[in-house]
């Protein structure tokens, strides 16, 4: 957090505390300020848990010229916190860490969890915050065209516990997948919709091998 909280809002911020209330997998700080008030003045004090985690990449691997998205499979504690169905479907996604570029994570967690490798430089979609209400994560979403005949198999990092199943599936298919709410998790909604208003543009861009530009 910068020292002035601040600088750079519309509005004026007063920080009068803030405590690491938890640290472990994630790191948790108690927040006590007042900001101010749209209609003038200030708030009363007031106080706010924010998870502080890293950013995110999420990486939406298309093949454009069979029209196909390739999606894993995994476990999911907060799924199963909620008592829906645990293993979840999702894009391959990564933590940044320090001295990372996103693109570099793109590319890594591509490999790492899909075994893929990208044909061609990733265009970036957006960087939403992924929970505002209490977390600082962002995730920065990415679209790169790849090979999806090559897509399949279990993958993962043993040490970071993963078992990752991948697979392909046509556009129509997994569009359909997400509107019966198989696959209802945040990168996933916009990724595929995305895809729905981009993907002809892509098939004109990225569908012959020759408009693919070298990484």
């Amino acid at each position: 957090m910068r020292k002035n909280p601040s600088e750079g809002q519309p509005f004026p911020i007063e920080l009068i505390e803030q405590r690491a209330a938890f640290r472990g997998h994630l790191k948790v700080d108690e927040l006590r300020l007042r900001h101010g008030l749209f209609g003038g003045g200030m708030s009363d004090v007031m106080t706010r848990e924010v998870i502080w985690r890293r950013d995110a990449v999420v990486v939406i691997p298309y093949d454009p010229k069979r029209d196909e998205v390739v999606l894993i499979e995994q476990f999911r504690a907060s799924a199963l916190f909620n008592g829906d169905r645990a293993w979840m479907v999702e894009f391959v996604a990564g933590l940044i860490e320090d001295g990372e570029t996103p693109e570099a994570v793109g590319i890594r967690e591509l490999q790492e969890e899909s075994g893929l490798e990208p044909l061609g430089p990733l265009l970036h979609v957006t960087t939403p915050y992924a929970t505002p209400g209490f977390a600082s994560e962002r995730f920065h979403l990415y679209c790169a065209p790849v090979d999806a005949s090559k897509a399949g198999g279990i993958h993962g990092l043993v040490h970071e516990h993963e078992d990752i199943r991948v697979f392909s599936l046509p556009f129509a298919e997994a569009y359909a997948l997400w509107q019966r709410g198989g696959a209802p998790n945040t990168p996933i909604c916009i990724g595929i919709l995305w895809l729905a208003l981009h993907r002809e543009k892509l098939q004109r861009e990225w569908g012959d091998p020759g408009g693919l530009p070298h990484r």
